[in-house]
Parts: C-alpha cells; structure tokens; sequence
C-alpha cells in the first residue's frame, strides 16, 4: 500500500473500538505493513492493497551489472560519468500466496 492507504487505514476501529493498526509495530492484525508509492491510490476500481506471502515474489539478477565509463562526454568539465545498468526478472511462483484488493 502506500502512503494514502496507510492513513485510512490508521483510522479504523474494529467492532470493540480498537484500531486495526498497530502504531507501535507497524501492523494489521500481527502482519507486517509496507509501504510503496508505485501501489495505487484509495479510489473505486484501484488495488491500493497486496496481502500475502511475499517469499513466494522471485526477483531474479539475469545479468551482471553493465558499467560503462562516459569520459568523453564530460571531458570539457574534467569529469566523468557512469552509466550502469541491470537486467532483473520477476515471478510470482505461487498465485495463491499473495492477493490484491480491489475496491468497487
């Protein structure tokens, strides 16, 4: 979720009056909270909010890092640049170990 998720989600009581989160440890009903900016915002039709089993989210480095020095480019300014590169993959192995709420 991020950050526009999180504060509604701050505010609200279950049916005793407690609050669902936990602001001492970060958590909902004992499960960690993360937060990510490139989730979607609380509005109809969005996936503000992906629950699950997040081990089962490969990321895997197909490649070296490509670094290219650019000393040509910056050679007027006696500086040289960089430019890095990285090739990544990912895979959810499991569809059942993580779920995204939409709302409607």
């Amino acid at each position: 979720m991020n950050d526009e998720t999180a504060l509604v989600l701050r505010k609200l009581k279950d049916a005793d009056g407690n609050y669902i989160w936990n602001h001492n440890a970060d958590t909902i009903f004992g499960k960690s909270v993360f937060i990510s900016e490139f989730m979607s915002n609380v509005n109809n039709g969005n996936k503000p909010i992906a629950f699950g089993d997040f081990s089962y989210y490969w990321i895997v480095n197909r490649s070296g890092i490509l670094v290219r020095t650019l000393a040509e480019k910056f050679a007027l300014s006696q500086q040289t640049g960089y430019l890095a590169c990285e090739y990544l993959d990912a895979r959810l192995l499991r569809s059942e170990a993580i779920k995204v709420l939409k709302l409607s």
